[in-house]
């Protein structure tokens, strides 16, 4: 699934990384799973939570109980189910909840959900034109199968239960970039906290950032162009850390 700092064009050179050393019945487990693109190439025991609500209810209904959502997003339903979240107050997940994910997810540009516009317009390229609504559900849909019996949970990472002696691979916002609404007050001071606890707990812990403190070490890098938008491009550099 297309999504905001997505790893998918990574995932083959850090998991081998990561994974190097795991035993058998080890669980790997993401506090911030976000589109999948790296638990989806992972096999066995995996737990994958997110602190968006909409995002877990949207892969918990994909892979446990088969909702079958819509394959066309209007721009009607986009503002429908756009209205319907502004208003959402109800605690426990839905499928209404994982309604509005799916069209705030497949039908946001850059499946940024709700914030980066409709997307649903057909863009003319060269060789014809791009419906990037129709790709992003695509996309997501190749993911199913192999998501096939993630623990998906709705959990600040603060709040995760972790099995002991986890694999905890972490891709949090990266400091300094434009951040989802629901990340935007993300204190990255306890978050290096909670990462040196889960180290004296027991467990193997790595970050995906463009900078971390002293104390994390970094085992791994590579440019990368990165696209935010149809006209302008990024050169940066993904790390991989270990503490």
């Amino acid at each position: 699934m297309k999504y905001m700092g997505s790893k998918a064009r990574i995932a083959k050179d850090i998991l081998p990384i990561i994974l190097a050393d795991r035993k058998q019945g080890q669980y790997y487990v993401e506090p911030f799973v976000g589109g999948c693109n790296t638990i989806d190439k992972v096999n066995g025991n995996r737990i994958g939570a997110d602190f968006n609500k909409y995002l877990i209810s949207m892969w918990k209904f994909l892979t446990q109980t088969k909702l079958e959502f819509p394959l066309i997003i209007s721009r009607e339903t986009y503002s429908y189910w756009r209205n319907i979240w502004h208003n959402r107050s109800c605690s426990e997940i839905t499928s209404d909840d994982a309604m509005i994910g799916w069209v705030g997810f497949m039908g946001s540009f850059n499946g940024r959900f709700f914030d980066g516009g409709y997307s649903g317009h057909c863009v003319r390229i060269k060789c014809g034109e791009r419906d990037y609504i129709s790709e992003q559900i695509r996309n997501t849909m190749a993911q199913v199968e192999s998501l096939d019996g993630v623990d998906f949970k709705w959990s600040h990472y603060q709040d995760l239960t972790i099995p002991p002696e986890s694999i905890i691979y972490c891709d949090p916002p990266y400091k300094g970039t434009k951040q989802y609404y629901i990340s935007k007050d993300f204190d990255y001071g306890k978050f290096y906290e909670w990462c040196r606890c889960m180290k004296s707990e027991g467990h193997s812990v790595f970050i995906s950032e463009y900078d971390m403190p002293d104390d994390f070490e970094l085992i791994w890098e590579k440019p990368i162009n990165n696209s935010m938008n149809q006209v302008s491009t990024k050169r940066c550099v993904e790390r991989l850390y270990k503490i």
